[in-house]
């Protein structure tokens, strides 16, 4: 099984630094609608989404000498 991941294209930091400060993680706003809650959430998910996805991509394996 192919791991999804890797079918992405390498991912910037600087992009996702700029999408991170533009929707960073933080807490509901009372003023907020239930509909504009769920909004950010999802919007908040794809940049943890792209976070991980590029720790996977940028990771590195160091395998043990046999």
């Amino acid at each position: 099984m192919t791991n999804p991941i890797r079918k992405l294209p390498d991912l910037s930091r600087d992009l996702i630094d700029v999408l991170d400060e533009r929707f960073p993680l933080r807490l509901p706003d009372p003023k907020d609608n239930e509909r504009e809650i769920w909004i950010k959430v999802g919007q908040r998910k794809v940049i943890e989404f792209l976070i991980d996805t590029y720790d996977e991509q940028h990771k590195t394996l160091i395998s043990p000498k046999e």
